[in-house]
């Protein structure tokens, strides 16, 4: 009777190791590397396989709004609290309004730990191509494949996260770069574009009206969490951020540079 008795707790404990071994990790805030290769770290996925690791750079629950201390998701601590904001900024393409950008600081109380973190949100509006740099002056709805920020030269051990919405588009992937799609030799699924440690890049797909079926007219939440030895500005500087459209489905291949907040 014992045997019996130790062999079904035995069998009990084996199978709720193998359940916790099934269970996805946590999610988290994902270290993005500083030299070497890799460069981009995989996320949600590539064009040919969008979900291959699910839960990985993303995050969920509310982050602060204000100066009020809160919890920040995926991260400890909860006096985090807006430090900067440099929100409703204009997204124009060659004339035409096509989006708007939000883009905040939050400060973990009186330390020197601070995320940057952007969000995409289309219009309903369809921009004309510039002919001398474009195939194609069809008017279209523009597509966001990577969004980048820059002012991380002399930061070491980044960490990224997305934190995704109904509706929204999270991030493929992310690393230390100021190439996208169609911007360097294997895109895109290529995962060592050329290094830049100035610039942050996350790849994804924003469109209201995608070709591809899978529209979704805004993107998640994009944060970069730093250490800084002194406080960053609360002013936004010129061509700190950068919307890139590749190309992915034969559209033009146009850049946007937008003001935004700098570590």
């Amino acid at each position: 009777m014992k045997n019996k008795q130790w062999l079904g707790a035995k069998l009990a404990l084996t199978s709720i190791g193998l359940a916790a071994a099934a269970m996805p990790a946590q999610a988290a805030f994902e270290t993005i590397t500083d030299s070497g290769t890799t460069v981009l770290k995989l996320c949600q996925g590539t064009e040919a396989n969008r979900n291959p690791t699910t839960g990985v750079c993303k995050v969920t629950g509310n982050f602060p709004t204000g100066s009020t201390p809160g919890t920040f998701p995926g991260l400890s601590g909860s006096n985090w609290a807006v430090y900067a904001t440099n929100n409703n900024q204009a997204v124009i393409a060659n004339g035409t309004t096509i989006g708007n950008l939000d883009d905040r600081i939050w400060r973990n109380g009186s330390t020197t730990e601070y995320v940057f973190g952007f969000r995409l949100q289309m219009v309903n509006t369809l921009w004309t191509p510039p002919s001398a740099s474009c195939s194609s002056t069809t008017p279209t709805y523009f597509e966001v494949n990577d969004m980048f920020r820059n002012g991380f030269t002399g930061r070491t051990g980044l960490q990224i996260a997305y934190r995704q919405g109904s509706a929204e588009e999270g991030a493929w992937f992310s690393g230390r770069t100021n190439q996208g799609l169609n911007e360097y030799a294997t895109s895109p699924e290529g995962l060592n574009p050329a290094r830049s440690t100035d610039w942050v890049n996350f790849r994804t797909d924003v469109n209201i009206d995608d070709p591809d079926a899978q529209s979704n007219a805004n993107s998640a939440w994009m944060f970069v969490r730093v250490t800084l030895s002194t406080a960053p500005s609360s002013s936004a500087v010129a061509n700190a951020i950068r919307l890139s459209e590749g190309g992915e489905e034969g559209q033009c291949k146009f850049s946007v540079n937008l003001n935004g907040l700098k570590p």
